[in-house]
């Protein structure tokens, strides 16, 4: 059981390729899927970070999500919390599968 305080949604890609005519790649559609209920807790949270002498804040999260397997296959994922208001996009970084509790936690 999670202790719900946001949610999560997964960016898919649809279509794309090449163009059979000019050989060039056709960038595909991107959409977010539906969001599911998650817990996350900042991993880590760095607000000194730097880069060309400006400030930014360097996070990263754990992800709990209820369901099993899920599957994100290399896209990002969207994390919001209670309310609604947009944490960040994130890569993945690590999935692993809490087969005990019957849940997923992702590193993003």
């Amino acid at each position: 059981m999670i202790i719900q305080n946001g949610t999560i949604e997964v960016r898919h890609k649809l279509g794309g390729g090449i163009d059979p005519e000019t050989g060039h790649p056709v960038d595909g559609e991107r959409h977010w899927g539906c969001p599911l209920p998650c817990q996350y807790v900042p991993y880590t949270h760095d607000k000194r970070a730097t880069t060309n002498g400006e400030h930014y804040t360097l996070a990263s999260y754990m992800v709990y999500v209820e369901e099993q397997p899920f599957c994100v296959r290399g896209e990002q994922v969207r994390l919001r919390d209670c309310r609604g208001c947009v944490i960040g996009e994130y890569s993945v970084a690590s999935v692993d599968y809490l087969t005990a509790v019957c849940q997923t936690r992702l590193t993003v």
